[in-house]
């Protein structure tokens, strides 16, 4: 179990490096690897993205994404598999991006619901950056509050032609939306 803890936590702090050399580069070409690659361009000022440091205990970093306007940029909570079963407080005008390890390749893929009043904004499944057969990625989702409650993300790791089983493997997290 510790053994792949550390592992997740190396893999998002890998993930974080490749969002802040993409950031810091100022590189307009399209990667699979780079979650903020998902959000439209605008004609703002470059984004600058601030990630703490991780370590094996942190489960929730910041950073910020794309500007929504010139105006202001949308802040974005990073949560991965360490975050199964936590509340997730933010501020209504921010979004959670969930990442989780996903493997299509042996029929496994996860199957996410939301609650009413929060949106999908990204959803998209993240190869991963090798020429290795069978070699596992990620799936990501960018969630938006509509507006200040909670609400509630679930998603369960299957083969979809096997239906639901107790024994799949779950993800969940509360989002309570503050003004």
């Amino acid at each position: 179990m510790k053994g792949s803890f550390t592992f997740a936590a190396v893999c998002c702090v890998c993930i974080l490096a490749a969002i802040m050399a993409a950031g810091c580069t100022g590189s307009t070409e399209s990667t699979s690897a780079t979650p903020a690659a998902t959000v439209p361009p605008t004609t703002a000022a470059p984004v600058t993205t601030a990630v703490p440091s991780l370590s094996a205990t942190t489960a929730v970093a910041t950073m910020t994404v794309a500007p929504v306007s010139t105006n202001a940029s949308v802040k974005t909570v990073f949560v991965n598999s360490t975050a199964d079963g936590k509340i997730i407080t933010i501020p209504s005008s921010e979004r959670v991006m969930v990442a989780l390890d996903e493997n299509p390749t042996t029929g496994y893929s996860w199957n996410a619901t939301v609650s009413k009043g929060l949106s999908i904004v990204s959803d998209n499944y993240i190869a991963p950056n090798t020429t290795l057969v069978g070699a596992g990625g990620y799936h990501e989702w960018i969630l938006s509050p509509d507006t200040v409650g909670t609400y509630t993300f679930k998603a369960v790791y299957l083969r979809p032609w096997e239906g639901a089983t107790a024994t799949d493997e779950t993800f969940g997290i509360v989002i309570q939306a503050t003004p």
